[in-house]
């Protein structure tokens, strides 16, 4: 298994690399730990496929759970019987919000890329 590239490690081992960065660490600190940083994000590869697929698959699913507990509040929202002087914990109106929102999500993600060039 190839090891694992971390953002500060590369960056201790550019700054400890060149003198000029050290002298630059010593009387700017702020400065030339930003312009490091900078530097280092960018050599640093994107994620690979199986990662971001897990990121999205676990953003996806937590929308997903999300809508369904939705759903089922306002289903049962529906059904249970209304009594005048009780308090409830979930409005209706916001469930309902949050049901709309999510299903937006959704189906934002099924659109097309704006900046695609497929179907122009």
């Amino acid at each position: 298994m190839a090891e694992q590239m971390r953002s500060a490690t590369v960056m201790m081992e550019k700054a400890l690399a060149s003198p000029e960065i050290i002298q630059a660490l010593k009387s700017d600190p702020v400065d030339t730990l930003k312009k490091l940083e900078a530097e280092v994000v960018q050599g640093l590869p994107p994620p690979d496929v199986k990662t971001s697929s897990r990121l999205w698959l676990i953003l996806v699913g937590s929308f997903a759970l999300v809508l369904l507990y939705c759903a089922w509040v306002l289903g049962t929202g529906v059904t249970a019987k209304l009594e005048p002087s009780a308090s409830y914990a979930v409005k209706g109106d916001t469930i309902l919000t949050v049901f709309m929102t999510i299903v937006g999500f959704l189906a934002g993600l099924l659109a097309p890329s704006p900046v695609s060039k497929k179907g122009a």
